[in-house]
This record gives structure tokens, sequence and C-alpha cells, in this order.
């Protein structure tokens, strides 16, 4: 019954077309055309929200109002209404011909098509992107349907169109499979680079953003790969490779790549023209639209029902946003703002391009090829010139980081500068009441002979001595986070450090209640090429670190040194207590600054936390191997290993040891001390006082010494070096210059100063003094360094 009706309303359509005047397309095996465009031959009605079944429509078919084509791709708009399509077309040869019928846009929800021959048989045909992909009638990313006619048949063919809101485009295109096929195989040529081009350029910035950690590259990778994705939804790809299984997803894309390239761009825009600096009314324009579009955003994700408000607005609000990025580019050039030439060309590359797909999409233009892939060809230049603004972009953030490094080199070198002036200053006026305290403790002990006034004297001596380490910890710390922590190689007597070392840790031991032993290990040689004073420190370190930690029990203090060949000798020691030992956990990181091997050691044994890593650092300076074995609760021990050279032909340190026999004799030698500090005078006076047959002035500055020596020759000069009138390099400079007559020019001077800085020490031998030393003052350094001079000074003296 069903057929029959169909072939009823078949024939009556026959007749209603020819009355209506509708022309028949006729297509001959001889015809030869690529695709050929059917609008002419075709009329189409507006249902509304009727949703007609095809026998439903067909009945009520005289009833509708149909209207003619007007061009070959005829724009409807934003629409949710359902729409019809009819045209009649014949086939006059003598054989069977396949087409391919182009029609919609890919991403119009429902097409179906309706193929009717003249005997009223119907084949349905069906399209669209919201059924699955594997369900189209013909596997294309595009609407597309195959229609095989039959030889002398006339068909009429009904299409019917339904969208969501979307805009629908109405291209009637009649394919050849030749044509098809080549039409196909050049789009995705071209297509495969335009993606290829954005993808590409979104995952290198996506790099960008990983390796610098700007903001705007991650904005420009997300816009990027969005905008991509949009137009894929637009050409079908998203619906053909990524969700082919349709859905949600692909009900949506449109909406959601749209608005998530639109919020990246505006904010990527903002940070890139700094537009909140100088103007701040754009800028909140550019955050209402960036809030429209969040907005935008939620609303699609969460109400599904206002699509057909949703696409005019996502439209509106990037139009919108596009003539404020042209007019935040133009207001940036008036008001004198820095803005990379390419970005300019292209934001008005991307604002063509999309003015002319927002145009299209509002049936403000006409369909052309022109029109469908504006957007396209200004989203290439656009991408082009970004990332040729984006490269410049890259080359002024490494031009500025540059900068910004060497500034705060230049602040580091300063405050480095001023925390070792900071330092050397606080060393000097420590070291000053330091000198007056252990010189005079010194000078005392050596007169009294009452027991209980000499232990006392040896506690305020050891307190002293241990706030002198603690100021040289800090010192030397600061010279290794420069690098600047240095050796000398002078000769010195070992075995003589080794047992004073000794003799000064057993006295603290006793005091603290603890055993010491010392052992030595064969025979230590006496003299030794090194750095006396860093390997003193080195031991003294350990040994203080020992006493510090241990609470009961003993302390070993083992030196042992081994010949070698070539004049060397491995030197081994080792410092072994029964104090609180160290976490296993700990013992990678005793060696850094600050570490103390529990957290709560610092209350306990106090201290700076400096010492086993200065003693690393010694180590490694030279160049030798420390290891750490320890227990918690048992003990720790330290083995130390260094390789060091013996002095050639046995000379060495006690060339010039004159207090090693204990008599102190200047033999009337005139000494010329040069002091301000009235306790440093005080003790140089004591000390040199004490000694046989001394003579000595005193100078209070640089100037009051060229006087004194220009009134009578002296044999030596004690000079310090921060004095007022004039200091000590100013007095040297003129002393060598013969401001103080020629025969004083030469006279041999030894700086005596309470700074320990490098700089201090290489300035001393620049401006010409003989010698270095540092306050506190010990009295058998000062007597050998003032005999030596002399000596030097006149070498047919007697020095043994």
């Amino acid at each position: 019954m069903k057929i029959y009706f169909l072939l009823l309303i078949a024939f009556f359509y026959s007749v209603n077309a020819f009355s209506y005047g509708l022309k028949i397309f006729e297509v001959q095996d001889q015809q030869k055309f690529n695709s050929i465009s059917l609008y002419e031959y075709a009329e189409i009605t507006n249902v509304g929200d009727s949703n007609y079944s095809f026998e439903e429509f067909l009945a009520n078919e005289n009833k509708l109002k149909f209207e003619p084509i007007k061009g070959p791709s005829t724009n409807l708009g934003f629409t949710e209404s359902k729409y019809w399509l009819r045209f009649s077309i014949k086939n006059t040869s003598e054989v069977l011909l396949h087409y391919f019928l182009e029609t919609g846009r890919p991403v119009t929800d429902h097409v179906d098509l309706y193929l009717m021959s003249a005997e009223g048989t119907v084949k349905h045909l069906k399209n669209g992107d919201l059924i699955p992909f594997d369900e189209k009638s013909f596997p294309h990313r595009k609407i597309i349907f195959p229609l095989d006619l039959h030889p002398g048949e006339t068909y009429q063919v009904f299409i019917h169109y339904q969208s969501d809101g979307e805009v629908i485009n109405l291209p009637l295109e009649l394919h050849t499979p030749n044509s098809l096929i080549i039409s196909s195989n050049q789009n995705q040529f071209l297509h495969g680079i335009f993606y290829g081009v954005l993808l590409l350029a979104g995952a290198i910035y996506l790099f960008f953003y990983f390796g610098i950690g700007e903001k705007s590259f991650l904005l420009y990778s997300v816009y990027v790969v969005s905008v991509a994705l949009l137009h894929m939804s637009l050409d079908g790809y998203f619906f053909q490779y990524i969700n082919p299984a349709s859905g949600w997803l692909n009900k949506n894309a449109i909406l959601l790549t749209a608005s998530l390239s639109g919020i990246a761009f505006s904010r990527y825009a903002q940070i890139y023209t700094n537009v909140k600096k100088w103007s701040k009314g754009l800028n909140k324009v550019l955050n209402l639209l960036l809030s429209a579009l969040v907005i935008l955003l939620i609303c699609v994700v969460f109400i599904s029902n206002g699509k057909a408000i949703y696409y005019p607005a996502v439209n509106l609000l990037s139009f919108l946003l596009l003539m404020v990025l042209i007019t935040t580019v133009l207001l940036s050039y008036v008001k004198g703002q820095k803005l990379d030439f390419f970005f300019t060309f292209a934001i008005f590359s991307f604002t063509v391009g999309f003015f002319i797909l927002i145009f299209n999409n509002f049936s403000l233009i006409p369909n052309s090829f022109f029109t469908e892939n504006g957007s396209k060809i200004g989203t290439g230049f656009e991408i082009i010139f970004l990332s040729l603004a984006m490269s410049n972009r890259i080359r002024l953030l490494k031009s500025e980081k540059g900068k910004l490094r060497e500034i705060a080199l230049q602040k580091s070198k300063e405050s480095n500068e001023i925390k070792s002036y900071f330092l050397s200053n606080i060393s000097h006026e420590l070291r000053t009441p330091l000198n007056a305290i252990i010189g005079l403790t010194q000078s005392i002990r050596e007169t009294n002979k009452e027991e209980s006034i000499n232990s006392n004297l040896d506690v305020i001596q050891y307190s002293s001595l241990g706030l002198l380490g603690a100021i040289d910890d800090v010192l030397d710390y600061s010279k290794i986070e420069k690098g600047e922590l240095r050796l000398e190689e002078m000769p010195f007597d070992l075995k003589k450090m080794v047992n004073q070392l000794a003799a000064t840790f057993e006295r603290q031991a006793k005091d603290k209640g603890l055993e010491f032993e010392f052992e030595e290990v064969g025979n230590l040689p006496e003299l030794l090429i090194g750095d006396r004073r860093r390997m003193e420190q080195l031991f003294q370190n350990l040994l203080k670190n020992a006493l510090k930690f241990t609470l009961k029990g003993k302390i070993d203090f083992k030196v042992e040194a081994i010949a070698m060949p070539d004049e060397q000798v491995l030197l081994k020691v080792q410092v072994t207590d029964t104090g609180v030992g160290i976490k296993k956990k700990k013992l990678e990181s005793i060696f850094a600054s600050f570490a103390q091997g529990q957290n709560d050691d610092k209350r306990k044994f106090g201290g700076l936390g400096l010492g086993l890593c200065i003693v690393k650092a010694l180590v490694d300076l030279h160049q030798g191997k420390i290891a750490v074995q320890s227990e918690e609760g048992v003990g720790t021990t330290v083995s130390l290993q260094l390789n060091k050279t013996l002095p050639k032909n046995g000379n060495g340190a006690n060339s010039f040891d004159y207090a090693k026999s204990g008599v102190f004799d200047l033999e009337n030698k005139n000494v010329l001390i040069v002091e301000d500090n009235a306790l440093n005078q005080m003790v140089l006076k004591i000390l040199i006082g004490n000694w046989k047959n001394s003579r000595f002035e005193i100078a209070n500055n640089g100037q009051e010494a060229i006087d004194l020596l220009k009134a009578q020759p002296f044999d030596v000069v004690l000079m310090d070096l921060q004095m007022p009138v004039m200091d000590g390099y100013e007095a040297t400079t003129a002393i060598r210059a013969g401001a103080a007559g020629t025969a004083m020019s030469k006279v041999p001077i030894i700086a005596v100063t309470a700074d320990v800085t490098q700089k201090a020490r290489f300035r001393v031998l620049e401006v010409g003094m003989d010698d270095y030393m540092t306050k506190p003052i010990n009295k058998e350094e000062l007597y050998n360094k003032i005999k030596k001079a002399i000596y030097l000074g006149n070498p047919e003296m007697p020095h043994k």
C-alpha cells in the first residue's frame, strides 16, 4: 500500500515539477565536466521546527512555499529551522552513470537525501556529524552522497537539512568520481600543510614554555592548537579522525575550540602588548570580553539547550575581540609603545581572515572559495608572523635575562664586596682587643708563678683563641664561597706545630674531664714545605670538633709520616673520639656548611657549623683525602691523608727559627713601631721591652714614622696598615720613594695588621713591604720576622 502511495505522489510530483517550471538537469555519458553546481535546478523551503518524515513531507509538499536557490553556495545563516530542498536529474545516456553530490557544511548535524525514481522507488542516504562516521552514506569528511543514475531514468532528489543553530550552507556540487578524487587529494595536501604548521608551532612553543617558563608561550601554544582544532571541526577532520563515534564532543567541538582560542589569544595579547601598563581602559575591555568567553565556555559545557544563542554569541564576541585588538595595536603606536612589527602584521592578518568568516556566518557576504578559506589564509599568515614575533620575543627575553644576570652578578659582587668589607672590619675590630688580651695574658703568665692565677689565665687564653678561631672560620668560609682560599708553599716545622697542638688540646681535654692521647708514629720530619697556618687550622678544626662532641671518654690524636720517593711524604692523621657520633643518613652532608649531626646539636654544643666545611675545602686544596666513620652513641673516627714535599738540602724554616733557642736578643737593633691603637702599642712595648738589648720608638701614624726615620736611623719598621693621617700603605710608598731619606728608603718594613684578607697580603707586597704578620701577635713569630728582616737587610750579620 505504501509503495502505491509513493508512486501516486511521484506521479503528482512530476506533474507539479513541470507546472512550477522546474528545469530537469540532464546528464549524458559524453558530457565532460569535473564538477557542476545544480543550484539553478533546485529550490528550497523552510519548514521551521516541523519534524516531517519523508512521507509527511511529500503529503504536505503542495502546501509549502519553495524558493529558488540564489547562488552556487547559499548561506542560510545561524538557524535551528529544518529545510527541505528538491531538484530533478535525468540520465539521458544509455549507460549507468555514477556521480557524487556535495551539499551542506561538514558540521551540519543531519542531512538526509531521498532519491526517488519515476517508478516510485526511494533510496534513503544518511549523512551529518551527529551520526557515527561509519554510518555515513559515503566515508568522507564532507557531506557527500553517491548517486547511481540508470540509463533513461529521471529522478527526483529531496534533501532534508537539520542543525542545532550552526550555519547551514548549501553547496550543490555534482562531482564525477575522477573530479572528487582530484579535489579531495588537493584539499588534503593543502590542509595537511596548514594543520602541520599549526600543530608544529603549538608543539614548539609548548617546549619553549617548559624551557623558558614564559607564560605567553603557553598561551600562544594553547591558542594555536585550539585554532587548529576549530578548523579541523569546521572541515570535518575532527569527526573523521579524532572522534568518529560522534556524540557530545562532536556536537560542541566548534563552540569549545572557538571559545578556548578566544580566551587564550586575548590573554596572550594582553601579556604580549603589556596593555595593562599603558591603557587600563583597554585592559578592562579585554578582561570583560575574556570573562564573557569564559562564561560562554562554561555554558557550553553545562547547559546544552542554548546552542541557537551560543553560535552567534561566540562569533559576536570574537568580532568584538578582534576590534579591541586592532584598537590596542593602533593605540600602542600612538602612545609610543614598542610593539613588534611582525605582531602587528599577525593581528591584521588574523583579523581580516576571521572577519571574512564571521561576516559569512552572519550572511553579510556571499559564499565563495575565498570566504570559505579566508580564515585559513588569515590564520596561516598570522601564525607565520606571530612565529617571527615570538622569535624576536625569545631574543628579547634572552637579552633581558642576560641583562638581569649581569645586574644580579653585579649586585652579587657588590654584596660580596660589602660582606668582605664588613667581615674585614669586624675582624680588624675584634683582633685589636684580642691582641691585647692574648698578648698581656702571655706576658703575665711568663712572669707569674702562682698556679691558680695561671689556670685562670689559661681559661682567658683558650677563650680568646676560640673566639679568634671563630673569626677565622667566618673569614675563610667567605673566601671558600668566592673561591679565594689559597695555600702558601713555605718551609715550616711540622713536628713543633703538631706537638704544640697536642699540648694545647690535652690541656683543654683535661679541663673537660676527658682523656687525650697523642701518638707520633715514627719520626715526624721537622721541616716540611706547605702552608703552616692552613695545616694547623686543618688539624685544629678536627680536634676542636672531637672535643666539642665528646662528653665523656677519650680523644686519640695520631700522626704518621711515611717517606715516599722524590722527597715526598705521605702524611696520615687520625682523630678518634668517643663522642655522640653521627647518624648514617647525616654522614653524606656533614661537610656542608652549617651542618650538624642532629637538629638539636646547635643548642647542645654551640658553634657556627663551619668547621668540617672548612676542613673539606682545605683537604681539597691540598689534593688530599678525608674519610669519616661514625656510629651514633659510640664515636667518630676522621682519617686524613696529605702528600707533602720535604725541603731540599735541609734548607727551610729552621734557617730563620731564632726563637728556637728560647733567647730573645735584638742586639741593640733599633725598632720603629708604627701603630695608632694604644692597646696594641702597649702589647708591643711589653713584648719587645722584655727582650734583651732592645730599642724601640713609637709613631702614631705614617707621617710621624717618616718624621722619625728622617731624625734617626732604624733597623726595622713594624707597620700597621689602617691608621689616621697617613696609613701604612701610603707611608711605605713614601718611604720607598725616599721621603724619609735615601738611607732609609730600603729599611725592612714588616706589616703587623688585623686585616687578614688576601687583598691586604697582595697589596702589602705591592707597595714594597718585606713581610706580613697578623694580630693577635705571636711572640716567637714576631721575633723571627724581625731577626729575619734585619739579616736579609744585612746578610753579613750572623743569624744562627
